[in-house]
């Protein structure tokens, strides 16, 4: 229980755990001060710190990412697929299709709207040197999709999927508490619980939040950028600061109302909408360009995923892989410790298999079809029309990428619309799940069991709209590059927390009679006796 006022009612500051809240609300808050006073020396200083990792590093990244995606992979689909989270008497919460729409809409939703367009375009004009391919080259237009593929379908979603199973099967199978840290517990036990284990709740936190208010940033930018490409609103900081009041309104509300009433809702009309734009995308766009596209994208990519997930470019040194794929690698796993505790709220009553399905299986599909169908069209129109896609991003930068592609398309006012509320919904839905979880997991006497895990809605007030205040902040003062990098370097410590985590869980799984607490619990047939 948490400790209450005069009156019996819990406090604000009462309920924050203060260990794992201070050591990662000092340095955040510092952060943006100085980014805001001192923006171009915060981002130099934050910049060569993240230079420095990635060069040392970046092999680092680049092979434990994959190993990440081989735990989760081997966990879902090896013989202890069969195990139920929370037990065989477990009854699943929710559908399999609100399960999706959720774990779909709160993880990296924002990204795909942001980069669906960007991404590709960005190889196709710009591809890598060491490949020797030619810019806007029709070679380039194909292995545009290699790449993309590559940083956005199984490495994001492998990292985020190992990252909730080694907390889930600690929280829901050995009653451990609703925390990053217990997903120590299968290689250190209970000493989860002590100092070690609230240093990395509060390094992920520091991430996180960090992370959230620069997707805060982007997902503002977008909009306002497409606010001012189609009606000719300024970009400035007043309309920032409306967006940023107007968003982060909406996601507090959302998180206050809980699980099962705001965010189920919204991912469901989020989901809805993603389908519409894809079906226009395909009966409008170019169909057959799109589904060669695809086709030929999804070939490339596993025939020569081995390779890339491994490649460092040892001896071209272009610094191409640190600038893309460990860049991104970085920024997954600063995200991947609070994102996978939300998502284990999802999985109740779920297999391991089916935990990994539609965790990881589901969306991978679905990023294969996202990124062929509007980063396929954006590239056959500049290069087949010389549409000019390519151009409007140069002349008024990447939030513009999206509107730019419906320009070339009928009923462009209307779908510009609807692109504007898609990045708006998919902004909210991750910034949802990011408020409910930090408010949990920073609350006192919550979160040790299944039954108390909606923390308090002063707390998730508090966590919104401290959230959206630091975007402005950060937005206001043009620190959010600086703020995202200082992030993203939150990610090296994070891999190797991780890595840690991931061989808990295989050892969880082999030694399950020893560590479940919940019942009795089935192996592929073979029955074991939890305690």
């Amino acid at each position: 229980m948490s400790a209450t006022t005069d009156h019996g009612k819990p406090g604000l500051l009462s309920m924050l755990n203060l260990r794992i809240f201070l050591p990662a609300a000092i340095p955040l808050v510092a952060g943006i001060i100085f980014g805001f006073i001192y923006k171009d020396e915060f981002g130099q200083v934050v910049g060569k710190v993240l230079n420095w990792t990635l060069e040392y590093f970046g092999w680092f990244y680049t092979m434990g990412s994959t190993f990440l995606l081989l735990v989760a992979l081997w966990a879902g689909f090896s013989r202890y697929g069969n195990i139920k989270l929370g037990g065989p008497e477990a009854k699943p919460e929710m559908s399999f299709v609100t399960w999706f729409a959720i774990s779909l809409t709160s993880v990296i939703a924002i990204g795909i709207c942001f980069f669906g367009v960007v991404e590709p375009m960005s190889h196709y004009l710009n591809p890598p040197s060491f490949t020797g391919i030619e810019a806007k080259s029709a070679l380039a237009g194909e292995w545009a999709f290699r790449f993309t593929f590559l940083h956005w379908t199984f490495h994001p979603y492998g990292i985020y999927t190992a990252a909730s199973l080694c907390i889930a099967v600690a929280f829901y199978n050995s009653k451990q508490p609703f925390k990053v840290s217990s997903g120590l517990y299968g290689l250190i036990g209970d000493k989860a619980k002590g100092g070690w284990g609230s240093a990395v709740d509060s390094l992920t936190l520091f991430a996180v939040i960090g992370g959230v208010c620069t997707s805060l940033g982007f997902g503002v930018m977008q909009i306002s950028g497409g606010m001012n490409y189609l009606w000719g609103v300024p970009v400035n900081q007043f309309v920032y600061a409306v967006i940023v009041g107007v968003m982060a309104s909406i996601y507090t509300f959302s998180s206050y109302t809980g699980l099962e009433r705001g965010i189920a809702f919204l991912s469901k009309w989020n989901l809805n909408i993603y389908l519409y734009t894809l079906a226009f995308v395909l009966v409008f766009g170019p169909t057959i360009h799109i589904l060669e596209t695809l086709s030929t994208g999804i070939g490339s990519y596993f025939q020569n995923i081995v390779g890339m997930s491994l490649y460092a470019e040892p001896m071209f040194k272009t610094g191409w892989v640190g600038n893309w794929s460990d860049f991104y690698y970085a920024w997954w796993l600063a995200f991947a410790p609070i994102t996978g505790l939300f998502l284990i709220r999802l999985g109740y009553g779920r297999t391991i298999r089916e935990y990994v399905t539609v965790n990881l299986v589901a969306p991978c599909i679905f990023a294969f079809v996202w990124f062929s169908f509007f980063g396929g069209s954006a590239i056959f129109f500049d290069h087949f029309k010389g549409a000019g896609i390519g151009q409007a991003i140069a002349d008024k930068g990447n939030e513009v990428a999206l509107f730019a592609l419906f320009d070339q398309m009928p009923l462009s006012s209307f779908n510009n619309i609807i692109a504007i509320v898609m990045v708006a919904l998919s902004f909210i839905t991750n910034a949802h799940s990011v408020t409910s979880t930090t408010a949990a997991m920073t609350t006192k006497g919550f979160g040790s069991s299944r039954d108390n895990l909606e923390a308090p809605g002063s707390m998730k007030i508090f966590w919104g709209l401290a959230m959206g205040a630091a975007a402005w902040l950060a937005l206001a003062g043009g620190g959010t590059q600086g703020l995202q990098t200082t992030s993203i370097i939150c990610g090296l410590p994070i891999l190797v927390v991780l890595i840690i985590m991931s061989v808990g869980l295989i050892r969880w799984l082999k030694n399950q009679k020893d560590v479940d607490k919940v019942s009795l619990v089935t192996v592929n047939g073979e029955a074991i006796n939890g305690k």
